[in-house]
């Protein structure tokens, strides 16, 4: 990746004769840019399509980034991949499925579900199908454990421990995590295992716990795809995505009084700034706590 980014520098400089700062406005885009793919384990230009690009549109809007700002990235990495296209490092620009003003569609603070709006995801699966088995686990361990897709897609059989209700996982810098599990999650992803994966698979040898219709491994843009469709089915009226999901756990965590240090345990890196906004206590709470955890109230 570094190496297609320092031939499109050297390209702007010495062909398209842009000046410095210029050259330096590009480089900082696609270094942040680069650096977010190569945390959630993309190596190669050629594996990023516009629902990881998306993804990481939202993640700078979450900094708080200003619109200018997106808008330069976005224009950034147009330019990138027109020269990716070009020079046949590439066959399809993910960039041209994007809306170049897409980011002031996007809110300042992540979109929430509520618990009621969760429920309605959950019920949205057919479950006498095995897709729908499939999809009911699918949610169930999205709304358990707050889990990247790129996570959940890489989620193994042998990363089960569901006798003791946990998941163990290689997440972001190839850290290894321990997540708990709801007992409805832990309960249909059994259900899965045992009534539709066997049904879903074609080859034995298969360990990847979710897969598709045809048995191999779900991509990121089929679950973006069912994310859509679960949402469109539930009549939910709000932006959802994947991240959507991640959001919506630890805020419903915080809401029920969990310790935000074991929310960012469990997410595996530090996202409390993405939902700063619903991090503030109520007096209720305060006082509570304050009652709970002083010595002498």
């Amino acid at each position: 990746m570094d190496d297609n980014v320092a031939e499109f520098l050297a390209f702007l400089k010495e062909d398209r004769h842009l000046s410095n700062n210029t050259i330096m406005s590009y480089q900082r885009d696609l270094w942040q840019t680069m650096d977010y793919l190569q945390d959630h384990g993309i190596s190669q230009w050629q594996q990023v399509d516009q629902y990881m690009l998306i993804e990481v549109l939202n993640e700078f809007r979450q900094q708080n980034k200003a619109n200018s700002t997106i808008n330069r990235i976005i224009s950034s990495l147009r330019q990138f991949y027109k020269y990716m296209i070009r020079h046949h490092y590439l066959t399809v620009n993910p960039m041209e499925m994007i809306d170049h003003q897409y980011t002031f569609n996007q809110p300042a603070t992540p979109v929430i579900l509520t618990e009621k709006e969760i429920e309605q995801l959950l019920q949205v699966p057919d479950v006498s199908t095995p897709l729908g088995i499939r999809d009911r686990a699918l949610l169930e361990v999205m709304d358990a454990t707050g889990m990247r897709v790129s996570e959940i897609i890489a989620l193994d059989i042998a990363d089960l421990h569901l006798d003791v209700k946990l998941l163990q996982i290689t997440g972001k810098n190839n850290q290894e995590r321990i997540i708990p599990l709801s007992q409805p999650a832990v309960e249909w992803i059994e259900t899965y295992l045992k009534n539709s994966r066997p049904q879903l698979i074609k080859n034995k040898q298969e360990t990847t716990v979710f897969v598709n219709a045809h048995g191999c491994p779900l991509t990121r843009q089929g679950i973006w795809k069912k994310m859509k469709e679960w949402v469109t089915e539930a009549k939910i009226k709000k932006e959802v995505t994947p991240q959507t999901m991640r959001y919506s756990f630890a805020v419903h965590l915080i809401e029920n009084g969990a310790d935000i240090q074991l929310i960012q345990e469990i997410l595996g890196y530090n996202a409390m700034k993405a939902i700063q906004p619903y991090l503030k206590v109520s007096p209720q709470q305060l006082s509570a706590n304050y009652m709970k955890y002083h010595p002498r109230a």
